[in-house]
């Protein structure tokens, strides 16, 4: 396998996961169990983390990180997954999503519009993420 087509399978499985996590972010406020759900779309997120630095997609690995924080609070507890947490993950799935074809298209560090988008979104994470704004009691 080449580097090209190593490139392809990367990208496949990255629509594939961004799939599950957003069915998984769509199905959680519903759900009577959530802890599997969010734990899934965790996994989601370090797996295109961990898979964009193979192919040093530095700008996805560093927006994802953020995300899967944030996803990490929520599954030990310290975050609530509210309506709001979830649409703004579900914002952020999308930007990941448009990074991710950003890179199917042979953008290896993203567009202008992307990273201001990511930055807005980066933001956002940080207030939750660093004020316990969506805090459990």
């Amino acid at each position: 396998m080449d580097l090209d087509e190593a490139l392809e399978l990367f990208i496949v499985e990255c629509r594939e996961l961004l799939e599950d996590m957003e069915a998984g972010l769509l199905a959680v406020e519903t759900a009577q169990e959530k802890s599997e759900i969010i734990n899934a779309v965790f996994r989601a997120a370090h797996t295109i983390k961990g898979s964009s630095g193979l192919f040093s997609l530095d700008h996805i690995v560093a927006f994802t990180h953020v995300v899967e924080s944030v996803l990490d609070r929520v599954r030990s507890g310290k975050l609530a997954l509210n309506g709001e947490l979830v649409a703004l993950l579900l914002a952020c799935r999308d930007h990941i999503r448009g990074q991710v074809e950003g890179g199917a298209s042979g953008e290896q560090s993203g567009t202008p519009e992307l990273a201001q988008g990511g930055e807005l979104l980066t933001q956002q994470l940080g207030v939750i993420f660093d004020t316990g704004a969506a805090a459990t009691a």
